[in-house]
């Protein structure tokens, strides 16, 4: 494994004493993604970018563990030896809640890579034997905004668990500067048509992902994937609901099952021919409290819905979901003590020196907000509206929103990024079983397979967050709490709240993975 250096963040490094370790945000953003942008833009788009799975008895599916984890702080690193779906699964880790990865075997050696259903490439970092170069002699640059890595596009066998896939194509990197990580890897498990590796190889077969050469090589294994995020304990408690963090190919959960039952959202191909894994949100299909509040999108022509219809991309690599600004203020405006941060070090301290423009509400505030897709309710635990970040001068801990604005420079540099309103990730995957079927999105597709589709299943009621979130931020019950209703109020008792102008999505916040959408955030942590 290539050492991979700390960054400061671009000219300084904000940092965040959490407990007993640091938090070093480093941003990592593709080249690709701000191409054509003006310098302005490029700000802009740097600053809102930073908010930016099981088992069946047939040998056609298989089941990959995921790792969440947070580098480098080994007491958040936590077993769940209750985690397992039987024939053959493992327990699983998760550290934090930020970064979910999966083991797969690349040239016969094991390599652990962030899983990311935003993009579509797989690269590692460190020898594979066995490779065989596709591109020699050129060398293949992805570039980022801070540091860059350097590779060949190899072939070579690939092993997941069950299904092995020969040739297939991948940058193996040789040098990786200044990225301010240390990972092997990551695999992409978005459309093919958003593999920029395949576009460097004209097009190559072996260069389509993963998932579709082994859909393509197994046609006995349905192309379908089921992902499955845990919440860690370590951080909200060990009496919090959760599941086993797991990625299943071709397979469904045991007590899971009910999935294959609920809608099949269409995955949507936009006006430029850009596919995501993206659907469509009901009419004002988003809750607060109890109370519907009006959506319009901001897409102008969508190929899709209605103009009451939110286009929402499923992306597992942004831990900060990214809503329009109407839909961030409408869930925490009201919060008694929430108020929007437009500068962290002059309101709340020098360690919050160059986090800006965020809403921060009282750690103890408990939202209550619903999505709604397909005429179903999906609740999002209050645990995942708010994370804690830090203290105040005073000694108060600080949470931070995890829903926050959408960047403007994403909505009108649309025909680079894709046409979306709206980026859910973790913050929502881990309330809900989702069920991505690939369709004739999987290359070389004939005329006869169906449009893809993706189905999702609430895996928690209200009260459970709601007695999840009591036991995590009120100490059980003994600070107050209340049941969710359909008036549901914060919990935590506080003063008043803040209004903002338009100034943009907030910058320099911690935990957030955004390695999808032509992004790379990505999260380093530091134990001390």
């Amino acid at each position: 494994m290539i050492r991979v250096q700390a960054l400061s963040w671009l000219c300084s490094s904000p940092r965040l004493v959490i407990g007993h370790f640091r938090l070093s945000v480093v941003l990592l953003l593709k080249r690709e993604a701000w191409r054509g942008l003006s310098n302005t833009n490029f700000m802009r788009f740097l600053a809102g970018s930073l908010l930016s799975c099981a088992l069946v008895s047939a040998v056609t599916a298989v089941q990959l563990d995921l790792i969440g984890r947070r580098v480098g702080y080994s007491s958040l690193y936590r077993r769940d030896d209750a985690g397992q779906f039987g024939n053959g699964s493992h327990a699983l880790s998760n550290n934090a809640d930020i970064l979910y990865f999966t083991n797969i075997t690349v040239g016969g050696r094991q390599f652990t890579v962030v899983i990311d259903t935003g993009s579509s490439d797989l690269w590692v970092s460190g020898d594979v034997p066995g490779a065989l170069n596709l591109t020699n002699p050129a060398i293949v640059t992805l570039p980022f905004a801070k540091g860059q890595v350097n590779g060949f596009i190899n072939t070579v066998e690939v092993q997941y668990d069950g299904f092995t896939i020969q040739d297939q194509a991948f940058i193996n990197a040789f040098d990786v500067e200044d990225i301010g990580l240390q990972i092997d890897g990551i695999i992409g498990l978005g459309p093919s048509a958003n593999s920029n590796l395949k576009r460097k190889v004209g097009g190559d077969p072996r260069a389509d992902p993963p998932l579709d050469r082994i859909f393509q090589e197994n046609p006995n294994t349905p192309n379908f994937m089921t992902l499955l995020l845990s919440r860690n304990t370590t951080l909200e408690g060990t009496s919090v609901h959760t599941w086993p963090a797991q990625l299943a190919i071709g397979a469904v959960a045991p007590g899971l099952e009910s999935i294959q039952g609920m809608p099949k959202l269409p995955a949507l191909v936009d006006q430029f021919g850009i596919q995501h894994w993206q659907t469509l949100l009901d009419e004002n299909g988003i809750a607060v409290n109890g109370q519907r509040i009006s959506t319009k999108t901001s897409i102008q022509n969508p190929t899709a819905g209605t103009p009451n219809q939110i286009h929402v991309a499923l992306d597992s690599g942004f831990s900060i979901a990214q809503v329009p600004k109407y839909v961030a203020d409408a869930m925490y405006s009201d919060v008694p003590g929430a108020k929007f941060i437009q500068d962290g070090a002059t309101e709340l301290g020098q360690a919050f020196a160059g986090i800006v423009n965020f809403w921060c509400l009282p750690c103890e505030a408990e939202v209550n907000v619903s999505f709604f897709f397909g005429g179903n309710e999906y609740p999002v635990s209050p645990l995942d509206l708010n994370v804690p970040v830090g203290k105040d001068p005073n000694g108060q801990e600080v949470c931070i929103a995890y829903y926050q604005q959408i960047s403007d420079s994403l909505l009108q540099n649309q025909a680079d990024f894709g046409a979306f309103d709206m980026i859910l990730g973790p913050a929502f995957l881990r309330n809900v079983y989702t069920l991505i079927n690939f369709g004739n999105f999987v290359g070389g597709s004939t005329s006869n397979v169906a449009p893809p589709f993706i189905q999702l299943l609430s895996i928690a009621d209200k009260n459970q967050m709601h007695q999840d979130f009591v036991s995590a931020r009120l100490n059980g019950g003994q600070n107050g709490g209340q049941s969710p209703t359909d008036n549901a109020s914060p919990a935590d008792p506080g003063s008043g709240s803040s209004s903002h102008d338009d100034n943009g999505s907030p910058s320099h916040l911690p935990g957030i993975l955004g390695l999808s959408l032509g992004l790379s955030v990505l999260v380093y942590m530091l134990g001390f």
